[in-house]
């Protein structure tokens, strides 16, 4: 998806994230658990619908993983020094695209609309550390 695609919430939110030092290097429209209410979870199964209509993102810039819940008012931001991330492993890769991040002991499930950015999500973080993608 193109920038000019993204909706205007989104790209405030990754202007700030700029603004702040970060370089964004992957946008992928995804549903980390803590996020996902019966409408999300609803969108998420039928796979990506309208990008416009999209409401959360996980961000991989240089430094961080990042999800975004855009919001009407402001919009939520969770931040991962990339660093601390253990581990990235598919849940059940065969039923839905969801990939399970550890972070310091902790995981997340995270959900993507598109199953092709989730393989990208999964191999960018797998062989980052190495130079490879």
């Amino acid at each position: 998806m193109s920038e000019e695609e993204y909706p205007k919430r989104l790209l405030k939110a990754l202007e700030r994230l700029e603004k702040e030092g970060e370089k964004v290097v992957y946008v992928f429209s995804a549903m980390p658990r803590r996020y996902m209410d019966e409408r999300s979870a609803a969108m998420a199964r039928v796979g990506a619908l309208d990008e416009k209509k999209m409401s959360s993102w996980v961000v991989v810039t240089e430094e961080n993983l990042v999800f975004i819940r855009t919001g009407l008012v402001r919009n939520r931001v969770d931040k991962f020094p990339l660093d601390k991330i253990e581990d990235v492993e598919y849940v059940d890769e065969f039923q839905d695209n969801t990939l399970k991040i550890r972070v310091s002991g902790g995981a997340e499930n995270v959900r993507f609309y598109d199953d092709v950015d989730g393989i990208r999500f999964y191999q960018h973080m797998k062989f980052r550390d190495r130079g490879q993608e």
